[in-house]
């Protein structure tokens, strides 16, 4: 891959870790807002509406028979890991800004490295959502057809740019590899040909032999 739709792979990559640091960032405003337990409007969403959620999710446990005997009991562990939940989503949403924000660094000034801990999560991630996701089309499916269908479509649709946005930093990877690639070797292989050294003179030489005649005549 040397191209992103219509530019480098290189400003793909630059596009792609703005947006993946740009997203996180807006998450981890109501996340933090809660675990910090602040009354400052726009910050304490997430605990205004705590109550609203659960009853959805409750709600939604209860309308399935599958489900509907064990509601109770996830409720109850729910609410007891509720607070622990949106530490650890803080943290990862944390983690997924700085290693974005390191792609950023890593296109821009041409060090690769930098871009190795995005490329290890995002695929970790690919690997479990794409795990998490099988399950919950199957689910769905089992459902009704109709969620289903409309859930296994955004599952390819969602698979499909989570890839192609893995394989844009990937080959922006490669290329910065070879951009920044240098072989040392003292030894110069094969005959120079057409080469002359430096100290060779361009003109022929002429010496004069005048005075070492003279010399050799006066001691004969």
């Amino acid at each position: 891959m040397r191209k992103c739709c219509c530019c480098s792979v290189k400003t793909g990559a630059i596009i792609l870790g703005l947006l993946n640091f740009i997203l996180p960032m807006l998450i981890i405003i109501p996340l933090a807002g809660y675990w910090s337990n602040t009354d400052i409007d726009g910050l304490d969403v997430l605990k205004d509406n705590q109550k609203v959620l659960e009853k959805v999710f409750e709600d939604s446990l209860k309308s399935h028979s599958w489900t509907a005997d064990s509601a109770g009991e996830v409720m109850f562990n729910l609410r007891a890991w509720f607070s622990t939940l949106v530490v650890l989503a803080t943290v990862y949403a944390g983690v997924t800004a700085l290693f974005s924000l390191l792609v950023v660094l890593g296109a821009c000034c041409e060090a690769r490295c930098l871009l190795v801990p995005f490329l290890i999560l995002t695929m970790v991630d690919i690997i479990l959502a794409g795990a998490v996701g099988i399950v919950v089309v199957v689910a769905l499916f089992y459902l009704n057809t109709i969620p289903g269908v409309v859930s296994a479509v955004v599952y390819v649709m969602v698979a499909v740019v989570s890839l192609y946005s893995w394989a844009v930093v990937l080959a922006c990877y490669k290329q910065l590899g070879k951009e920044t690639a240098y072989e040392y070797s003292p030894v110069i292989h094969g005959k120079q040909r057409h080469h002359h050294p430096e100290y060779y003179p361009s003109a022929p030489q002429h010496f004069v032999l005048e005075e070492y005649r003279d010399l050799k005549t006066d001691r004969e």
